[in-house]
């Protein structure tokens, strides 16, 4: 008496067919799942965003936060389980929010384009406030030490990126000095340097840092 093959009672179907299906069919929840908490995830970090821009980081409150985005407070706990998850995430996304604008067609990099891109890093007033905030917070937080450390950090790698030099070229160090000098001044007279905007790729050459050219 030869042996029964190994068959599943739907359809007849080869029992390992059904497990590479069943499998596939894991594969695609899977996906969908990480895409639809990615989704709510950004919402929350924009609604985040939005409280920080019109009222400031004291305002930050995570029932502030829930009713903004459309979700329970447990989803931000979820996402963001401590607030040093919620603070470098937000750093990340004003970093995003901030640099968000059209690439220059391939193989041309314009003056202008870096420059617009450092002006939103350092002269917007909200964005500067925001950061200010989050360093005060770093003081009672330990966790955001070292956060707020590596952030500062960006800086002078996207312009030792932009120049062609080493992160730790004085030359671009001392560019960066003078751009955090700004962004203070920035906050310091309210609603930002918009009439009286330095020249930065005037200030880069100043500082001996041959600003990018159409290539």
């Amino acid at each position: 008496m030869g042996s029964a093959s190994p068959r599943s009672a739907r359809g007849g179907r080869p029992r390992f067919l059904l497990l590479i299906v069943s499998c596939t069919d894991a594969a695609q929840w899977g996906r969908e799942r990480l895409k639809s908490e990615n989704i709510l995830r950004q919402r929350i970090l924009d609604a985040a965003l939005d409280i920080i821009e019109e009222q400031g980081i004291a305002a930050l409150t995570q029932p502030k936060v829930a009713k903004a985005a459309g979700v329970r407070q447990s989803h931000l706990t979820y996402y963001f389980p401590r607030k040093a998850d919620l603070y470098v995430a937000l750093l990340e996304a004003s970093h995003a929010r901030a640099t968000r604008k059209e690439k220059p067609s391939a193989g041309v990099l314009a003056s202008r384009d870096w420059a617009d891109d450092i002006a939103a890093l350092v002269l917007d007033r909200r964005r500067m406030q925001f950061f200010l905030g989050i360093m005060l917070a770093a003081s009672e937080e330990p966790d955001l030490t070292r956060i707020v450390a590596d952030h500062m950090q960006m800086l002078p790698k996207k312009l030792a990126t932009i120049f062609g030099r080493d992160e730790a070229d004085p030359a671009v160090l001392a560019f960066v000095d003078q751009l955090r000098g700004l962004g203070l001044r920035a906050l310091v007279q309210g609603e930002g340097l918009s009439e009286e905007a330095p020249d930065l790729a005037e200030l880069a050459q100043r500082n001996g840092l041959e600003a990018p050219r159409e290539r």
